[in-house]
Parts: structure tokens; sequence; C-alpha cells
């Protein structure tokens, strides 16, 4: 599993991966330059300070003979020699500072890169998941995957990634180092080593379970917000805000005992690490004074193998934190690539492109939601070419399902449907949904100005044709009273509008496409009478061949349709003109009925603002 994500890992980073190559390298630098600077102090405090014979590793030999003159030139002119010391010791600490630089620069770029990309690949496979993975899924939770862990993922590239190559070359190259240096002295400050890698290995297996944990909690919560907020009119208008405050906080109870879970686990890991750690140096400080006062070991070389082990131990030390955040991020490139993983909706990019103008037929449909819990059953439908229809049925009756089965949102389980003969299973998905507008009961509005709302699928657009949507729509007088007129930015989802000028902005977002089929998914339901008559008598005018289907539970928008649909237990009750089905004397003259006694009551808009 870890092999995979790391796979999926080094796939993102394509392109630029020769960025890492090069923090690489200066990282290497990096580690030359901590090892040569004791070096520096070892050879001031032996042989300059105290006269003694050079002994230095032949990777440094170049600077004592090149620079200092060797054993000659440092007796020859001390002081000069101390000069040189201090100068080279204020370099090699520049130069390491200008690599570390340079390497973050690096790493930062490549980690940047690569979240990018993989940011703008996980937000444009989202758009494409089928429309049956989004009714199940949670945007909380979505939302968390595409910001926290793709930043954890960015910090993975930019740190730990390197920093676990580097731990590990501390120790290589460390041991080595200071085997030259004191072979029994080095293997004291390796005697405790394995124990620290092995309890860095342990919890690194532990951790992973707790990090997925704390992640699926952090997308809960984040679930829980984005939907109080989202839903802070309805919170507001039923008084549920002491139940949306008892949520979230049973939530962020549990998110905080699993945080608490996480920390204890790690004090653990510091505690042990830390005491380890601590006995080791302590170990070698006793040893060292030992070795250096029995003369085999130079006071010089003390002090640089302490430099050492201070250089080699803590980054050992802090081994089991780069595995923690190993673990970590493994578990967030898991989880985006549980989410890429899923798999994207065939688009039918080189299907047919027909005119949809013609006859739509359903023939023997049957679909299901889940299976075992049929919602259509043999239906058969024959909506004419240009034709207004209207669809009407109680509740769980099918008729959402319809219009989702048209646009293909889902596919049917069995039979056809067919546009001017043309199997839609044979149709481009994305022409098919471009050339049917559709509006919802509950539309959904940007953030933006309702100018750019009513346009939002065109880049440029002539304002007179929004303004002839808008007044088909009804809306257009509304929009002109406000202040800023079409240029009013409305409130996240359109809060700022009453539900019925909502809808009719939505209205006037899908007429202005001049789409094949229209749909009105119960959309005029916010409309009083006069509004909803207005728009349906604006709409036969400019019709011009547009098939229309009207979903709606209000006769007075039903019966001027051509044709109209009584549906029942996902199949067709009942179906004629308003006149034959007021004859028939069924469920369609039912509800007339009962509609018909509050007839002379006055509609009020119910979505107006209070």
């Amino acid at each position: 599993m870890n092999r995979m994500r790391l796979k999926a890992l080094w796939g993102y980073m394509k392109g630029f991966r020769w960025m890492l190559v090069v923090g690489l390298v200066l990282m290497a630098g990096e580690l030359f330059l901590s090892f040569i600077s004791p070096l520096v102090l070892s050879v001031t405090i032996d042989t300059v300070l105290d006269d003694n014979p050079v002994n230095v590793p032949v990777y440094f030999r170049w600077f004592v003979d090149g620079i200092l003159g060797g054993d000659t030139g440092i007796r020859a002119n001390v002081e000069r020699s101390l000069w040189i010391m201090a100068i080279a010791m204020i370099v090699f600490r520049l130069l390491s500072g200008a690599l570390t630089f340079s390497r973050s620069y690096v790493n930062s770029m490549a980690s940047e890169k690569t979240v990018e990309r993989v940011r703008d690949r996980f937000y444009a496979h989202v758009q494409r998941l089928p429309f049956q993975y989004h009714v199940g899924a949670q945007t909380g939770d979505l939302i968390q995957r595409a910001t926290n862990d793709m930043e954890t993922m960015r910090r993975f590239i930019t740190g730990t990634m390197l920093e676990f190559v580097r731990t590990i070359l501390l120790f290589v190259v460390g041991i080595f180092v200071m085997a030259g240096m004191h072979v029994p002295l080095t293997l004291i400050t390796l005697s405790l080593a394995p124990f620290l890698v092995l309890v860095s290995l342990i919890f690194f297996n532990r951790i992973q379970k707790l990090f997925l944990v704390l992640e699926q909690e952090e997308g809960q919560m984040y679930t829980v917000v984005q939907e109080n907020l989202t839903g802070m009119r309805v919170v507001r208008a039923f008084g549920r805000e002491r139940f949306e405050l008892d949520k979230f906080t049973d939530t962020n109870s549990r998110l905080r005992e699993k945080t608490v879970k996480l920390n204890y686990a790690f004090a653990n890991l510091w505690s042990a690490l830390d005491l380890v750690s601590g006995l080791q140096i302590s170990l070698v400080a006793i040893f060292g004074i030992i070795y250096t006062v029995n003369g085999s070991l130079s006071l010089g070389e003390y002090t640089a193998f302490l430099s050492y082990v201070y250089t080699f131990i803590w980054p050992l030390r802090g081994f089991g934190r780069v595995l923690s955040d190993f673990g970590r991020s493994l578990i967030a490139v898991g989880r985006i690539q549980e989410v890429l993983g899923e798999q994207e909706e065939d688009p039918v990019a080189d299907g047919e492109m027909p005119p949809l103008s013609g006859d739509i037929d359903f023939k023997n449909v049957n679909f299901s939601y889940d299976k075992g819990q049929s919602v259509l059953h043999d239906l058969n439908m024959h909506i004419a070419g240009g034709s207004t229809v209207a669809i009407l049925g109680g509740t769980g009756s099918g008729k959402s399902t319809v219009v989702q089965l048209l646009q293909r949102l889902y596919d049917i389980d069995s039979g056809e449907i067919t546009i001017g003969g043309v199997d839609i299973t044979g149709i481009s998905k994305d022409y098919l949904r471009d050339h049917i507008g559709i509006v919802l009961q509950e539309p959904f509005l940007y953030s933006k100005t309702i100018f750019d709302n009513i346009g939002i699928k065109y880049e440029q657009l002539d304002s007179e044709r929004v303004y002839e949507a808008a007044r088909v729509a009804a809306i257009h007088d509304d929009i002109e009273s406000f202040e800023n007129g079409y240029d009013t930015v409305v409130g996240e989802r359109g809060v700022t509008l009453s539900g019925g000028q909502k809808q009719r902005v939505a209205i006037a977002r899908a007429l202005i496409g001049d789409s094949d089929i229209l749909i009105f998914d119960d959309s005029l339901s916010a409309v009083d009478a006069k509004t909803d008559a207005q728009i349906r008598g604006a709409l036969a005018s400019r019709r011009k061949g547009t098939t229309t289907i009207i979903i709606s539970h209000r006769i007075t928008t039903l019966m001027e349709a051509d044709h109209i649909f009584v549906m029942k237990d996902g199949a067709i009750a009942e179906e004629g003109t308003h006149e034959e089905l007021l004859a028939l004397g069924g469920i369609y003259r039912r509800t007339y009925d009962i509609q018909s006694l509050t007839a002379e009551e006055p509609e009020i808009e119910r979505g107006d603002r209070q």
C-alpha cells in the first residue's frame, strides 16, 4: 500500500524530479561542510594553539597543506594561521547558509509545482466524477482533501522527503568520519543507535493508523461546518442553533480525543528518544574524557568528535519525527489517490451530436438508485418534439428521476431513451447536457453579479441578450429596481434574493442558452400565480420549436401544456390534455378539485425576503 502511494507521488513529480536531484546535491554540500567545520576547530586547538602534528582525514588535507602550508606553515606563523582558521569558519558557515537557502528554494519550487499540478488534476477529476458519486460524497471531506491533505503532501516534498535522506546520509557518513578518528568511541556512539531506529519504526507503524483516524474526523468536522454555514438560513428559520452547536461540539470533541491520543503517542516517543539520546551523548562525553586523558584522543579530536556526535545523534533522534511526518504524508497521498482512483464519467466524447428537437421516447425504462429499490417500472412516455408537456405526481413518484435520466446523470437499468430516434447512450454527454436547459426547484446561484449569474455559461455575452432572457423570466423589473441593477452581487448561493427571485434568475440563465430542450423541475413553485402565468406566456411566444418539460404540483402551471403525464409509483398512471384528464376523473381531477378550493385565496410569493 505504502509503495503504491510513493509510486503515485513519484508520478505526480514528473517534470520536476530534476529539482529534487539538485536539492540532493546541495544537501550533500551542506553535509560536507557540516563535517568540515569541526575539523577546523580541531586543527586550531591541536596544531595552531598546542603545536601538535596535524592529524586530519584526507578530504581535509587540501585545506591544511594548500591554505595553511602544512605543519611548517602553521608553526612559522601562528597568528596568520589563527586568522585563516577564523575566516575559514566564517566562510564555511556562509557557504553552508547559501547552500541551505538554495536547497530550500529548489525544494519549494518542486513542491509547489507538484502540488499545483495535483490540485488542478484533483479539481478537474472531481468535476468529471459521476453525479452518483457526489450524491454520496461529503463536501467537507472533499474540501479537506483538496486543502489539508495537499498541504501535508507539500510539506513532505519540501522537507520530510529530503530530511529522511539526510538522516540516512548523516548516519552512514557519520560512522565513516568518526571511525576514522577513533573506533572505540564510535562503537560507543553506535551502541544505542539500533534502539532509536527500532522505536522509530514501531512508532511509524502505529502512527499511520492514528493519522488516518484523525484525518477522517477532521473531514467530518469540515462537513459539519460546511453544512451549517451553507444552511444558515434554515438554521435560523427553525431555531436550530442549539442543535447545530451541539452537533459541532460533539464532532469537535471526537476530534480533540483523537488529537490528544496522537499527542500522547508523540509524548511517549519523544520522551523515549530524548532519554536514549541524552544517555548516548553522556556516554560519549564520559568515555571521550577518559580516552583524552590516557592520550589515545587529542583535545581537538575530542572537541570535533563531540560536534559529530551532536550532528549524528539529533537527526537520528528526529528520525521518529521524520517517520511520523512520512506516515502522515503517505496517508494524505492515499486519501488524494482514493478520490483520483474513482472512475470518471464516460463523456462519450466521440458520440453523436444530432439535433435534439425531435421526439423524446422512453421505452420500457426501468431504473433503481439502489439494487432492489426500483424507482421506475416499464416506463413508456412519448414527448413530441417542440411541444410543451407537463408531469404531475406525488413525492417519490419518479418525476425528477425522469429528468435526471434524460440528462444521463444516471444510466437506466433496462429499456431505451431516444431523442429524434437516436439512443441517448450514443450521444456525447457534454453535447446532450449543453443542449438541455434545466431549472431546479432549489436553484444554485454563485456569489457573483446577477449579470454574471445569468450569463455564466458564456465568457463574452451581449447585454441585450441577458436583458431579454430576464424579461422572459419576469425578473428584469426586479433587477432594475436594485440599487446596482444587473451589477448587484448576490450573496453565497443567492441568499440575498427571495426564493422567487432566485428561481427567475435561474430561469433566465437557462433561457439564454437557446436549448433544444427546456426542463422546469418544479421551478415555478416560489412565484405567485400571476408571475407564473406571465413566465409561461413569454415562454410560449419565444419557444420556436423548443421541447419544454414542466414538472409542477400546481395545476394552473400544467393545464395549458400540450400533453400532461400523471405519474404514480414510477409509472404513468394517466395522460392526456387538461380537459381529457378532468373528464377521466382520476388523480389529476382530484388534485384539480383540491386546489380549486383555495383558488380564491391570495397567493404570496413564499420566498420573499423578510
